[in-house]
């Protein structure tokens, strides 16, 4: 079974006391590098790795490593609510803040558009284990949620994202 990652939106707010404090530590580091964010709100929390804890682990240290620097969402969201400059939060697996990310591209084209540049951005293996990966778990999401079976495909719309891992909590720094 190929294990891969999707960008999985959840439901702590930005006034969440995790949130708050993760984000007042990041605005302070980041001043310290004369980086000032336009706010303290970011616009996305969310987590990789499906509904498994021990992916959304391995993929949070894989980009705080830089090695993961991409990520793609089906449906594309709409509408938007975040676009190219902006910061989200990315959760471990226990809920948690781990990472301060910036969007530095957003690309929306068919999955059989989708580069294989791009696809190795994902830190998902091959471009053979990416294609793969990204058609069961979309099938295992729509499932999961109850929802229609829409086929996903190499037709469909998908939103390309890449990104920069600005921040981290010290104690995923070293991992």
């Amino acid at each position: 079974m190929i294990l891969l990652d999707s960008k999985m939106t959840l439901s702590p707010s930005a006034t969440h006391p995790d949130i708050v404090k993760f984000m007042s530590l990041a605005c302070a580091d980041l001043a310290s590098r004369n980086i000032l964010l336009d706010s303290s709100q970011p616009k996305d929390i969310f987590y990789f790795g499906g509904t498994s804890p021990q992916l959304a682990d391995a993929r949070l240290r894989l980009a705080i490593q830089g090695k993961k620097t991409a990520t793609t969402s089906w449906p594309v969201p709409k509408p938007l609510q975040w676009g190219v400059g902006d910061y989200s939060v990315i959760l471990d697996g226990s809920g948690k803040p781990g990472a301060l990310m910036q969007t530095t591209e957003l690309k929306t084209c068919k999955f059989r558009d989708v580069t294989d540049d791009f696809a190795l951005a994902e830190a998902e293996g091959s471009v053979d284990d990416y294609k793969q990966g990204h058609r069961e778990f979309y099938a295992e999401q729509r499932l999961r949620e109850g929802k229609p079976l829409k086929e996903f495909g190499e037709e469909s719309e998908v939103l390309c994202e890449r990104f920069v891992v600005v921040f981290a909590r010290d104690d995923l720094k070293q991992c």
